[in-house]
């Protein structure tokens, strides 16, 4: 059988289809990934063979700015309540789903021609290439949707979340003679059963499977850091007043003297105390900071990690959180040496957190990340705020940076945390593989393949 994979940016969306391509390439099927020429590199790194449609223009990729910074208090369940939210909240939706639309439109008339070439019998797609469900209905054969780690199925394409397609996505299914309703007719779930939202979508959990080719702490592409507002592999740093770049003098939020310290023990690999002034453990005490934009992490979380790194804390650094240095390595071969994680709350590094079992502080710029954030949270197997709920400049990035330390520590002295993340881990490896996600998304193309 002949399986096309689609997705319109590498890294995050495209991590969670290689296990599935490659585990239907092993049970003697054909698979080709369509990619913008932008991902095409980080599909050949997988192993896996790339199709170039053609490229994204910067202007359409770009996020609409309702979208980068969402103000205001969203429900923590918003996806299955859209009652619920403000008629400024639905319009931060309506531009998020049209960009996606703009995106469609962009990658539509490459990735059908080859499809008709190609002829697929089943197409794959990542859950935001609405492109792929469009091919799916031009030919004529069953798409299904790739969730990337997502608490919930974002039908961004709707009006309203559950209302008819956008009048843009309907618009361009009717041009490749698919019906504006069609949907994907599977839905690939790499979330634990306790983060999942209800849905009325037809879904299977898969367990999530790491890799080390692509991965969410490689270097971005061209226009994903330019969208951050940075380049690739030069993040920008933060420095205090009067003390650029030198973190272990007087100046640094975590050493005695600055408003910022948060007290006077030592770690536990040092001596008398663990990192919140609590009993020593045995051992370094580690926690793994990774952050996915380009730019690097606020200033808040930078003086955050300062200050676990001057109580004795080892923080292992991952993407842009390196700042400039290189990484630690790929996310999930550093987990298990880490009592916590910090992060933004992006799919890839929740999923990988969960499976190494480690409680996860996530400070959530976008929307999808405060969903996952308030998930883990609700689970007990971490916590969460809002990155714009963070005083980002001088002393109030300090004094917000002390807090976080604190919210840190807490992860790593309160044993409910580690509890419910080990009750998380055992619930991912629980999960079904690869493997029997290639019997059920064979069964969509009918018994004969």
């Amino acid at each position: 059988m002949r399986v096309l994979f689609t997705t319109w940016a590498s890294g995050a969306h495209l991590v969670p289809m290689v296990p599935l391509a490659r585990a239907l390439i092993e049970a003697g099927h054909q698979v080709r990934v369509a990619v913008p020429s932008e991902c095409a590199a980080a599909v050949a790194r997988t192993g896996l063979v790339p199709v170039r449609i053609g490229a994204l223009p910067m202007a359409v990729v770009r996020a609409p700015d309702v979208a980068r910074r969402p103000r205001g208090i969203w429900p923590t369940d918003w996806p299955v309540r859209p009652a619920a939210l403000t008629p400024e909240q639905h319009g931060v939706l309506r531009a998020c789903g049209d960009r996606q639309v703009r995106i469609a439109e962009a990658m539509a008339q490459g990735l059908v021609a080859f499809a008709r070439c190609w002829q697929p019998e089943l197409v794959v797609h990542d859950a935001d290439a609405y492109a792929g469900t469009v091919a799916a209905g031009a030919l004529g054969v069953p798409a299904v949707g790739q969730l990337w780690g997502s608490a919930a199925v974002l039908r961004l394409d709707r009006q309203g979340l559950d209302g008819p397609p956008l009048p843009g996505y309907a618009r361009l299914m009717r041009r490749y003679g698919a019906h504006p309703a069609r949907e994907p007719d599977l839905w690939l779930d790499p979330c634990p059963p306790s983060l999942v939202l209800p849905s009325r979508a037809r879904r299977l959990p898969v367990r999530f499977v790491p890799h080390d080719g692509t991965s969410p702490d490689e270097a971005p592409s061209p226009y994903e850091a330019r969208r951050a507002g940075a380049h690739p592999g030069h993040p920008e740093r933060f420095e205090h007043p009067g003390h650029p770049g030198q973190p272990g003098r007087p100046g640094h939020p975590g050493l005695p003297g600055h408003p910022g310290y948060l007290g006077h023990h030592v770690a536990a690999a040092n001596g008398r105390r663990g990192p919140g002034g609590g009993p020593r453990r045995s051992g370094p005490v580690r926690v793994c900071a990774a952050w996915d934009d380009a730019g690097g992490p606020p200033d808040a979380v930078r003086a955050a990690l300062w200050a676990a790194e001057a109580r004795g804390v080892q923080v292992v650094r991952v993407g842009s959180a390196a700042e400039g240095r290189p990484p630690a390595g790929p996310l999930h071969r550093v987990l298990p040496g880490c009592r916590a994680l910090l992060h933004q709350g992006g799919g890839a590094a929740m999923l990988a957190g969960a499976l190494a079992g480690v409680p996860q502080l996530v400070v959530a710029p976008r929307l999808e990340h405060q969903l996952n954030g308030a998930r883990l949270a609700r689970a007990g197997a971490g916590n969460y705020l809002p990155a714009d709920a963070l005083d980002g400049t001088g002393r109030g990035a300090r004094a917000a940076g002390a807090r976080l330390a604190l919210d840190l520590f807490a992860l790593l002295e309160q044993p409910s945390y580690a509890a419910a993340a080990h009750a998380l881990r055992r619930e991912a490896l629980a999960m079904p593989g690869p493997d029997e996600a290639v019997k059920a998304v064979t069964r969509l193309a009918g018994p004969a393949v």
